[in-house]
């Protein structure tokens, strides 16, 4: 509650401070977390440093969202007792942080991360990551020397920015209510990921007038490295701060932002997983049987462009989870992935394939009957008549991002951002995403106290290792490799993993001058990520807060941990036989006992302590997710799920939800082409007319 009350005092001006107080703690921060002091003397990097600091100033100085992080800072008598924070304060004779001197600064830091209290530690769990992604993200390419190619030019943009039919979309001022010209909508998709793409896309082909609604913006295919681009990404934590959770925002979905890692829904672990649901009784004997995987998968594969990789793909990176492995007596395996080969991207900055360039796209310009769609559109709620039947959504507008590549306003409509509206149609699919669709229906006052209970989020820690030699991870194909030999048995698996430079840091906590070495070093840099198939719980559930946004509540179980570190312990061990000099975890515990912070391993048998210690700390030691699955269940009765066998959601009538949140678990690996072939199977049913 600490952080509460103390954001609610500087949102409502109690403690109005003025803005020089804000850049001196602005400055204070940028000093204490990264290294400023140390290269004084050093004129390049000083200036870089000092033209991030500017920058950030510039950028968020003014915004009432980082004032509200950073106020904190400006009065530590705020913290009370915990941690010994009031202890500095006496020594100091101050409570302003940047009245502190250097080393007291930096024990205030300390102090907070290892604090007893969740939410002193969350603080500074929060403020270092603001200031490592905005500072290093600024200055990643001069410190590395890595470039990174990001847009396409302008010219290259408005050579292929799609050519979109006339808009069948109809905007009525007077009643606030989009409509199709032709006729009544027959479906209404909210969500353009793998499974919103499939069902605009094969609804449409089958005949029907359908809209497709997506929150995030449209970009022009090819236009950005998406992978990339935190404008294309939501990321949010859970309740506690332990988890970072990535989402696509974005017409696409997680497709556009996803490594596209692909893992077939007739793979062993998937289908023990399916096997499960069926003799819970969650599914019939003859619903989704392996045989109907295989066949509407065909059609993805096909659709989407997933491809086979050869062993010649490996990179340097992606060899150290590959050799390691084999030594460890383990059978590493290749990706299919949805990239095209090397050397046959038709785009100059990416050799991504999404579900907006295969899908989205073909059917927007398809001239016998075309999709019609709204991007920057967030749903808030369902319509629904006295008989529960759904009638529509209402809409609220977003301001589209402003990145290079962005189709603004495709429609021509010229709605402002907050402008509320309804759009009606005759059925309505939510595909909005384990996080969204069940935040819809709960805005929508849909009585089912299941929707959002029992979250999973296949939890991930990068493990990262450095070589004497040159690894370069973003070269080449950048993923390749994962190991499944515990995916059954022992509930995770281990999957290479490239990313910026700026990865590197945000994933090094301690002190500012590790955090910059480790940027520095990067192209010694290899890593991989351990991912759990966490089991679900009734405890661990989406809520909203009073402004109807979701709140991940969600926390590791104890069987969970176990295997987790067992898992942990097992990448350590593989990234040392591989050839790593040093492994660094991401996390300040104390896993070694040895009271040194950050953990940097430097002998195989560190991980044994790793497998005994580590415990997982919210916010001391960081854990990522980009899975989010199962808050809608699936069931065959209302008591334990909120939709039925044919996704119709429970007590309601022409609702359905189809994307990752019906699977009542985990679907047991990487879950994005089940996502694509279980809307393809429900697709097939409604044009075959069984729904």
């Amino acid at each position: 509650m600490l952080l509460l009350i103390v954001f609610a005092a500087f949102a409502s001006g109690i403690f109005g401070q003025p803005t020089d107080t804000y850049r001196a703690a602005h400055d204070a921060l940028m000093d204490t977390f990264l290294p400023v002091e140390e290269f004084k003397n050093d004129a390049q990097v000083s200036q870089l440093l000092k033209a991030a600091d500017e920058g950030i100033w510039a950028a968020a100085g003014q915004d009432p969202r980082f004032r509200q992080l950073i106020g904190p800072f400006t009065n530590m008598n705020l913290f009370g007792p915990a941690c010994g924070l009031d202890a500095l304060v006496r020594e100091a004779g101050t409570p302003v942080f940047a009245e502190m001197t250097q080393p007291q600064r930096e024990r205030a830091i300390t102090l907070m991360q290892n604090c007893t209290e969740n939410e002193p530690r969350r603080l500074a769990a929060t403020v270092r990551n603001f200031y490592v992604v905005k500072a290093y993200g600024a200055i990643q390419e001069p410190l590395t020397g890595v470039k990174l190619n990001l847009y396409a030019s302008s010219d290259w943009v408005q050579l292929h920015r799609p050519q979109l039919p006339p808009t069948k979309l109809r905007f009525d001022a007077s009643s606030n209510e989009i409509a199709r010209a032709d006729g009544a909508i027959d479906y209404l998709v909210v969500g353009s990921g793998p499974a919103g793409s499939v069902l605009a896309h094969e609804l449409r082909r089958g005949g029907k007038r359908v809209v497709l609604v997506e929150k995030g913006s449209f970009i022009v295919p090819g236009s950005m490295e998406t992978r990339l681009i935190d404008n294309l990404i939501d990321t949010r934590a859970t309740a506690d701060g332990a988890i970072r959770i990535r989402n696509g925002m974005a017409v696409g979905g997680g497709s556009q932002v996803n490594v596209d890692l692909c893992f077939a829904p007739t793979l062993p672990s998937i289908q023990a997983k399916i096997e499960s649901w069926r003799r819970a009784g969650r599914i019939g004997p003859t619903d989704f049987t392996k045989a109907q995987l295989a066949s509407a998968y065909e059609w993805v594969k096909s659709a989407i462009g997933t491809r086979v990789l050869s062993e010649s793909e490996i990179n340097a990176n992606n060899h150290a989870l590959w050799d390691g492995a084999k030594l460890a007596g383990l059978h590493p395996s290749l990706y299919d992935l949805n990239t095209y080969p090397p050397g046959a991207s038709p785009y100059p900055v990416t050799d991504k394939r999404s579900s907006e360039s295969q899908l989205v796209l073909e059917a927007l310009t398809d001239t016998t009957n075309p999709l019609s769609m709204l991007a920057d559109a967030d749903v808030r709620r369902v319509l629904f008549d006295e008989n529960h039947t759904a009638t529509g959504v209402e809409i609220r507008m977003r301001a589209p991002i402003s990145d290079p590549g962005v189709i603004k306003d495709a429609n021509g409509l010229h709605m402002a951002e907050g402008t509320m509206m309804t759009i009606h149609a005759r059925h309505i699919i939510l595909s909005a995403g384990a996080l969204g669709s069940p935040s819809i229906l709960l805005r929508s006052k849909v009585q089912n106290d299941q929707i959002g209970r029992g979250i999973v989020l296949h939890a991930s820690m990068p493990i990262m290792g450095r070589f004497d030699r040159t690894i370069d991870a973003l070269t080449g194909t950048e993923a390749s490799v994962f190991v499944s030999d515990k995916l059954i048995s022992d509930g995770y698996a281990l999957e290479s993993m490239s990313d910026q430079p700026l990865y590197a840091a945000l994933m090094s906590p301690g002190p500012p001058l590790h955090t910059f070495e480790m940027i520095r070093s990067y192209r010694h840099l290899a890593g991989f990520g351990v991912m759990l198939v966490d089991t679900p719980s009734p405890a661990n559930r989406i809520t909203l807060d009073k402004d109807g946004e979701p709140i991940i509540n969600y926390v590791l179980s104890g069987p969970d941990k176990v295997r987790f570190r067992r898992g942990v312990a097992e990448a350590v061990r593989i990234m040392f036989l591989a050839g790593a000099k040093k492994v660094y975890l991401p996390t300040t515990e104390d896993i070694l006992d040895d009271g040194v912070s950050p953990v940097v391993l430097t002998i195989p048998k560190q991980a044994d302590e790793v497998a005994r210690n580590l415990q997982f700390i919210p916010n001391q030691t960081i854990v990522t997710s980009a899975h989010m699955q199962a808050t809608n269940k699936m069931g065959a009765t209302e008591a334990n799920s909120v939709v039925g066998r044919d996704f119709h959601v429970w007590g309601t009538k022409n609702l359905y939800v189809v994307d990752g949140s019906v699977f009542p678990t985990s679907i047991g690996a990487n879950p994005m082409q089940s996502i694509y072939t279980f809307a393809k199977i429900f697709a097939d049913g409604v044009v075959a007319g069984e729904k």
